[in-house]
């Protein structure tokens, strides 16, 4: 009973009492002191778990080229990489069965997506750039029959709203990479899927794969200007070169959800969770219609666990803490009041004992099948698990993934929590900084209320209005335009 008490506790505290949330912590209560048993539960490799970060840089003058390279960059990122991300190895694909699993790569074999074909290759193959010129000019390659490969670049242009899912052109017959590289307009992106990286992962290999493939084409440009260009082509009678705007494009990723986007750089350092979390949880109080509601909607703000004096601890898979914001006649409490509960929340969940942890725990404990589990917290849950998502899962997503490493001002979008539908126009969102220390920028995306670019942009100047933030009046901004 005590367990059962300390769960429903924690419920009340974030949202409107309801007999069905002691159902919920009677339920985790049991399963709670159980073993646990293997398997990450927020994904199973599906589509609604796929993200990207971009950031801006020039279209390459020989796009093809600039796709080996690319991938190559990838290949020596993973390796530098794979093994320093607690539970996230990266040296490996994804196969979708009954469940998603990984498999061993030896990071030999990649994917270019060029118009409606696929070439997949050795990356170490000497004809390589003629396969991709051939792709190119409409030939249609052979088909591959050895590993699956390890990332997929796409040569051409995808729309941001669906960027995150282009990994998955390469996919064939439930098998494929998790990575991905391509562009959205003037963003070089770099797709995944949560399944087997976190966001910090995330970030931190987008900076190592732009500077790797910054470094290569700084030194095929120097070989071009030693050499003259037509040394560089010698022995090529194609001169396999073509221009971005010659590429054929690229068709839709099958299954691919768009979603609102808007992102801007920030001037200064980046704002931190806390106060984002509350400058929202106002907004939802105001669109979700009820304006005697004691408290907001719920948000999440992920949280990496351990000791803070850790330094590995930002490595590890985030758990996720939940707030809301108190209203009393309307009126949200204070911040200094929301801060205080929210710190202690963030606290207990860092040390394992807070609501979320004590869940996922009950939830790896149970013995049912594990996809099952996975089904319960994507976009594809049983309808009658919606009231429990609705809290649990929140309406909007605030992170903050702070890295050591440079990284340029970067779009960083995630799918929601929930997809809007006729009876939940609202939908969810997502609220990412990332931030390094000296540079950061701010990314709005969702479905629902921010599930157009549009809606994503007035979310995001609501935001930065209520929180104070200074902007950059000269950032461009991305998803008005596209």
């Amino acid at each position: 009973m005590r367990r059962t008490a300390e769960l429903h506790g924690e419920l009340a505290a974030i949202a409107d009492d309801d007999p069905r949330w002691w159902l919920l912590a009677g339920g985790a209560a049991v399963t709670e002191p159980w073993p646990a048993r293997a398997g990450y539960l927020a994904s199973d490799g599906e589509p609604g778990t796929d993200t990207f970060i971009g950031h801006r840089a020039p279209l390459a003058a020989d796009p093809l080229r600039e796709a080996i390279d690319r991938a190559r960059a990838a290949r020596i990122a993973l390796r530098e990489v794979d093994g320093t991300l607690p539970e996230q190895p990266l040296a490996v694909t994804i196969a979708r069965r009954e469940r998603a699993v990984t498999e061993p790569s030896a990071l030999d074999a990649a994917a270019f997506a060029i118009g409606p074909h696929c070439v997949v290759a050795a990356l170490d193959d000497p004809t390589l750039l003629h396969q991709l010129a051939a792709a190119a000019r409409g030939i249609a390659p052979p088909p591959w029959r050895g590993p699956t490969p390890f990332v997929c670049v796409s040569i051409g242009d995808d729309p941001i709203d669906t960027a995150r899912h282009g990994h998955r052109r390469a996919w064939r017959a439930g098998r494929g990479p998790w990575l991905g590289l391509g562009r959205a307009g003037d963003l070089a992106t770099v797709s995944t899927c949560h399944l087997v990286v976190d966001g910090y992962g995330h970030a931190c290999l987008t900076g190592r794969i732009h500077a790797l493939a910054e470094a290569a084409a700084a030194e095929r440009s120097a070989r071009t200007r030693l050499n003259g260009h037509a040394a560089l082509h010698e022995g090529d009678p194609h001169h396999l070169h073509l221009a971005p705007h010659a590429l054929p494009p690229l068709p839709p990723v099958p299954g691919a959800v768009p979603l609102g986007i808007a992102w801007q750089a920030l001037d200064g350092l980046g704002l931190r969770a806390l106060p984002l979390a509350y400058a929202v949880g106002r907004i939802l109080h105001r669109t979700a219609g009820r304006p005697d509601a004691r408290f907001s909607p719920t948000l999440q703000i992920p949280v990496a666990p351990g000791r803070f004096d850790d330094p590995e601890r930002r490595k590890r898979r985030a758990m996720f803490a939940l707030v809301s914001v108190r209203f009393h006649a309307g009126v949200p409490e204070p911040f200094e009041i929301f801060e205080a509960r929210a710190r202690a929340v963030l606290d207990r969940e860092i040390a394992g004992r807070g609501l979320c942890a004590r869940l996922v725990a009950a939830a790896r404990a149970a013995p049912t099948p594990l996809s099952w589990k996975r089904r319960g917290f994507s976009t594809a849950r049983p309808r009658w698990l919606d009231l429990v998502s609705d809290v649990l899962g929140g309406r909007t997503c605030v992170s903050r993934i702070r890295i050591d490493a440079p990284v340029p001002p970067s779009c960083a979008v995630s799918s929601p929590s929930r997809l809007a539908s006729p009876d939940d126009p609202i939908g969810a969102s997502v609220v990412t900084v990332v931030d390094d220390g000296d540079r950061a920028a701010i990314t709005v995306c969702g479905s629902g209320l921010a599930g157009s670019h549009a809606g994503a942009r007035a979310l995001l100047d609501e935001i930065l209005a209520l929180t104070a933030a200074p902007t950059d009046a000269r950032t461009e901004v991305l998803g008005a335009s596209r």
